[in-house]
């Protein structure tokens, strides 16, 4: 596989109104299946449901805000500088817990289907203008995850 770098400026955005805005800023196509990078900005208060990712290990990067993380029921705030790792299989959920929009990056490895299912939560999106829980169970689901609660 030849190396492969990615420009901040140029990494395709997918936006979530009044929730995410997210970057796709490394694919698993370009890393060889090895791993996929993701740079989220939450608006406060934002945050997914309790999930298992079931194949895929999670590191969380916190950038820029304040952020709880809960990891098998243990809660932790993370601030800017701080690291989490989530293990697959783990039931987790983060949340924006500051009073402005936050931004984190998070690597999944190996890569599977998250930039899958992060298009497919924005297809869905665009077709009907908001996401229920519903939604975005069944395109989890479809993406080897499962949710298992509500958000923190």
């Amino acid at each position: 596989m030849p190396p492969f770098h990615s420009q901040y400026t140029s990494a395709e955005t997918l936006d979530f109104p009044g929730a995410i805005t997210l970057k796709i800023l490394l694919t698993g196509e370009q890393s060889g299946g090895t791993l996929e990078v993701f740079e989220d900005i939450a608006q406060p208060g934002v945050g997914p449901g309790r999930h298992i990712h079931h194949d895929q290990d999670e590191t969380f990067f916190f950038l820029e805000g304040q952020f709880d993380v809960e990891v098998d029921g243990v809660l932790h705030h993370m601030s800017p500088g701080d690291v989490a790792f989530v293990p697959r299989g783990s039931v987790h959920a983060f949340k924006n817990v500051g009073d402005a929009p936050g931004r984190l990056r998070y690597v999944f490895s190996p890569a599977l289907k998250m930039e899958a299912m992060f298009r497919a939560l924005h297809a869905t999106l665009g077709t009907q203008g908001d996401l229920s829980f519903e939604d975005m169970e069944k395109v989890a689901t479809e993406h080897g995850q499962t949710f298992v609660g509500p958000p923190l």
